[in-house]
């Protein structure tokens, strides 16, 4: 018998354990496992011998401990031991990235001694009390299918058992992005359980072949790392649901939690007649929540909901998770028309008829109203009702803070963001968006700044978080070398998009900025806050220059292109303003001034007190073009003391496009009265 192991995969078919979990203990159990150097990643082998004495009766591997027992060669199918198998080379290779990334963020952490620590159990020292088992994390599982129809098959698995444990009152179930961090690391759990201020944690993995599905799956005491309960699945695709349900069902019962008669019963109803809709549905939700929002993912998710949905017109999830891929199509505006938008409240509504008390309905429509009427009352009414069904839901919590910054109710929404990170704490998304933004437009400076460092400690390589903390140090103090450092190195298309056309009439360089537009090739800026032709920034370039005839050509061409987009989306304030200012820029006076009258009677500017206090910035930029200089000043006054983004004291001082107004002694006033104005 060959005594020798030459790779984890033989490693871990010999222990009868999942690759990962073998890797963990020669990390922290002094498994006897012998690298070989050479190369980016270095060879393994071990002696059968001496894993044997490592094991002794009673060792970590040993199956009698509540495993399978190991299993033989590998046939062609699914493998005897299908927890052996390894992942294909890229994404194992792109885990081990994500692993040391997470590590080094992880340390970071430890540096910066838990400032901004938030909840009741996060961030526990060792002396503090451990976590409860009902406090969960599920982390990703492990996919050991073949690149594939069923790829992304483990994704959409492990989406709907986070979703469906999210709706048990018993547990606190860490958020998806919290989790996804961990996707093939080899971090032992009493460290993971830590970072994370859980009790219990889920691992496990997942094999399709042809229609064959294996499913193993272990639940661990984050503490002490006993296995609490450990089960394989092997069943066919049409048991899916079945398989994800009595998962659910056994890990609730594990950790000691109680189910209502209600979620005992969401738990076991399954959500569609027709299994194949389900995997359909399930490889959708893979697509849909791949990072990066790509247009092309989204797509995919779009038309694998539709085929769902063709196959059983009554799956409420489906509907659901179509009108939220719709919603985001129309916010990254992939595609944009009202047709969109009213596609997107529809299939959330029919969600709701469909199942009145499902989760995924509730935010759906919540969302429909959000980002279609903008009626953030229904919306956030929307919102609770889905935390009344998914206790655990930090999205629905973000949202929750979302809509309560559109409605300037502040407080509320700093009660939503500690309510948000107890259960995604290492989601950079909220540190960055809800709790930095909203940090930097109420003026707390410092506040905003520790926030974006935390959320670049989590995700270093997330752009908007460096420019946003590049902006906060503008606002604050004028200090423009954050941004300089953060656009350095970047090409034109990618410079144009962070905004550094914005930066570059900061620092007054027009030429610059001539030579930025010249290599993007870019005709619209557009993003959520603002939509701009470049060719106002090339406009505003050539009077920077004294160019008046190039700057006259420019604003031509921007009003052009803005006309006809005026017709196309004439509700859209930031159209009303882009057009507005490049009037001015023409001298057109009146036409401009007919804009900002527009805009002051929008819906945005009453009813949202975030963009619609950028909405004014706007409008006090056009009037600062076309007099008199009182009327820019008059809706000043009140800005630089307002929760608003883009708008201080020394931004004013700055920013050439208040250079029309800069003498008058009105606006002189107004900055020496505001540059004394506190913030924090």
């Amino acid at each position: 018998m060959e005594k020798r192991l030459d790779s984890w995969k033989e490693i871990a078919a010999y222990l009868g354990r999942e690759v990962r979990t073998v890797q963990r203990w020669a990390k922290t159990g002094h498994l006897p496992v012998h690298r070989i150097p050479g190369g980016e990643r270095p060879r393994v082998f071990a002696l059968k011998e001496e894993i044997d004495a490592w094991l002794g009766p009673s060792g970590p591997g040993r199956r009698d401990q509540g495993g399978a027992a190991p299993l033989s060669v590998p046939g062609p199918a699914l493998s005897e031991d299908s927890s052996s198998a390894p992942p294909p080379a890229a994404p194992l290779a792109s885990s081990r990235r994500r692993a040391r990334a997470a590590l080094l963020a992880g340390l970071a952490v430890l540096l910066v001694g838990g400032a901004l620590a938030v909840g009741r159990w996060l961030r526990l020292g060792p002396s503090g009390p451990r976590p409860p088992r009902t406090a969960v994390a599920v982390l990703p599982l492990e996919n050991l299918s073949a690149q594939g129809a069923y790829a992304a098959f483990a994704s959409g698995l492990h989406e709907e058992l986070l979703t469906q444990l999210t709706g048990v009152s018993g547990l606190t179930v860490v958020g998806r992005t919290s989790v996804m961090g961990y996707a093939g690391t080899v971090k032992p759990l009493r460290e993971i359980g830590n970072e994370l201020g859980v009790g219990s944690i889920v691992e496990g993995s997942v094999q399709v072949a042809g229609n064959q599905l294996r499913v193993n799956v272990q639940l661990i005491d984050a503490a002490t790392q006993a296995h609490l309960w450990a089960e394989r699945y092997d069943r066919t695709l049409d048991d899916a649901f079945a398989v994800q349900s009595d998962i659910a069902r056994r890990v609730v019962a594990a950790v000691g939690a109680r189910l209502t008669s209600a979620e005992a019963g969401a738990l076991a109803a399954s959500p569609t007649r027709s299994a194949e809709a389900y995997l359909l549905y399930l490889q959708g939700r893979a697509y849909w929540r791949r990072p990066g929002y790509e247009r092309g993912n989204l797509e995919i998710a779009e038309r694998l909901f539709e085929q769902a949905l063709a196959l059983d017109s009554s799956f409420a999830l489906a509907h659901a998770a179509l009108s939220l891929v719709l919603g985001q199509m129309s916010w990254f505006r992939y595609e944009v028309s009202p047709a969109v938008l009213a596609r997107q409240r529809s299939e959330a509504e029919t969600a709701l008829r469909l199942a009145p008390g499902l989760a995924a309905a509730h935010t759906a429509v919540g969302l429909a109203l959000y980002f279609g009427p903008a009626d953030y009352g229904r919306a956030l009414d929307e919102f609770r009702l889905a935390l009344r069904a998914a206790p655990s839901d930090a999205e629905a919590w973000a949202w929750v803070g979302y809509v309560h910054r559109r409605l300037g109710d502040w407080d509320s929404v700093d009660v939503a963001f500690a309510n948000a990170v107890q259960l995604d704490p290492r989601n950079a998304n909220l540190f960055f968006d809800l709790r930095g933004l909203t940090s930097q437009a109420l003026r707390r400076y410092g506040d905003a700044v520790a926030a974006f460092r935390r959320a670049l400690v989590l995700a270093p390589d997330l752009l908007a978080a460096r420019l946003a903390l590049g902006w906060t140090y503008a606002e604050w103090t004028g200090q423009l070398d954050t941004l300089r450092s953060t656009f350095a190195g970047m090409d034109a298309r990618t410079r144009v998009a962070a905004g550094g056309l914005d930066f570059l009439l900061l620092e007054r360089q027009p030429d610059s900025l001539l030579a930025v537009l010249a290599g993007a090739h870019q005709i619209w800026i557009e993003d959520q806050p603002l939509y701009r032709p470049t060719a106002l920034y090339a406009a505003w370039a050539h009077e920077l220059r004294g160019d008046s005839t190039a700057a006259r050509a420019a604003f031509q061409a921007a009003v052009r292109l803005l006309d006809s987009l005026v017709r196309a989306l004439p509700n859209d304030w930031r159209v009303h303003a882009a057009r507005g200012l490049a009037l001015a820029g023409l001298g057109r006076r009146g036409d401009a001034r007919r804009e900002a009258a527009w805009l002051a009677l929008s819906d945005v500017h009453g009813g949202d007190r975030a963009f619609g206090l950028l909405l004014e910035v706007e409008r006090a930029a056009i009037l600062a073009q076309t007099g008199p200089p009182d009327a820019a000043v008059r809706v000043l006054e009140r800005l630089p003391a307002e929760p608003a983004p883009r708008i201080s004291v020394p931004l004013l001082r700055l920013d050439p496009r208040w250079d029309p107004i800069r003498g008058d002694p009105h606006f002189q006033t107004l900055l020496a009265k505001r540059a004394d104005a506190p913030s924090r």
